[in-house]
């Protein structure tokens, strides 16, 4: 039960994130100004879709940083551990972010291979490093008022 509150608030933020980042995309590639819209294709790619994508893909977050927190346990000293910590969820916060809606054919069915990727991830860096960056930050800040509270 220890354990349980806090991956689920690390699930909360990792889906958080992704939906954040997903919203924002659509704003802007749809209106070219940021803010917060879901897309709704009529039959391809509803709202149900955008949030359900975005619960998988914090998922997927949490199962990697789950993973990599666990290969990291002891071995580290605590400064090493620190860093593990925190590279851990900057790479989860990326997965989710990599993995989070919209999905390509709200933007049109003619993607090539690897041209979504390029395009809705590694093209769109001024969205996607400040949302790792502020995911990573808030679970730190999570993680010391957690260690705050237990002494």
């Amino acid at each position: 039960m220890l354990k349980l509150l806090p991956r689920l608030c690390d699930y909360l933020l990792l889906a958080g994130a992704a939906a954040l980042f997903g919203a924002c995309l659509t704003s802007l590639l749809t209106t070219g100004a940021y803010g917060w819209a879901v897309p709704d294709a009529p039959y391809l790619y509803g709202p149900r879709d955008f949030y359900a994508d975005a619960v998988l893909a914090g998922l997927a977050g949490l199962l990697l940083l789950t993973l990599a927190e666990r290969l990291a346990g002891a071995r580290l000293t605590v400064a090493g551990r620190a860093v593990a910590t925190l590279s851990a969820t900057f790479a989860a916060a990326l997965l989710a972010l990599y993995l989070a809606p919209p999905a390509p054919i709200v933007f049109g069915n003619t993607w090539a291979w690897g041209e979504a990727t390029r395009e809705l991830f590694l093209a769109q860096w001024p969205l996607v490093l400040p949302i790792a960056l502020a995911t990573t930050a808030v679970r730190w800040a999570l993680l010391r008022v957690s260690r705050l509270g237990a002494r």
